[in-house]
């Protein structure tokens, strides 16, 4: 095991102890906490069996493992700024209808004065 490996073999389970953290804490759900025990146990067996992502690379006819490793690594990324979006447009429109619905109040209260 060279010093790289070891490096971030560390700091898998250091963000697996925050994911942890994150869950007891409840701010994160159980099944995000899931979600990203199971990424970071993915990384951590890529980087302990690196030839693991070659075989794959064969099987799937891409030429080295490390191409693997990056073009799944960029579909995960793309899923998760596209799930991000979504909660922040969710986001946007409820404080746009929490902003109407205030104004409406405020307006009926002046009104009565």
């Amino acid at each position: 095991m060279n010093i790289l490996t070891l490096i971030i073999a560390i700091f898998v389970i250091f963000a697996i102890s925050r994911v942890f953290l994150r869950y007891k804490g409840k701010e994160i759900s159980l099944r995000e906490m899931i979600f990203w025990n199971f990424i970071w146990m993915i990384v951590l067996i890529v980087v302990l069996f690196p030839n693991l992502t070659t075989n794959i690379a064969k099987i799937i006819g891409i030429g080295r493992g490390v191409d693997t490793a990056f073009f799944i690594s960029i579909l995960l990324l793309f899923y998760l700024i596209f799930r991000l979006y979504v909660k922040i447009d969710k986001i946007d429109k409820d404080i746009t209808e929490l902003t109407i619905q205030t104004s409406k109040i405020i307006h009926k209260q002046e009104r009565k004065r």
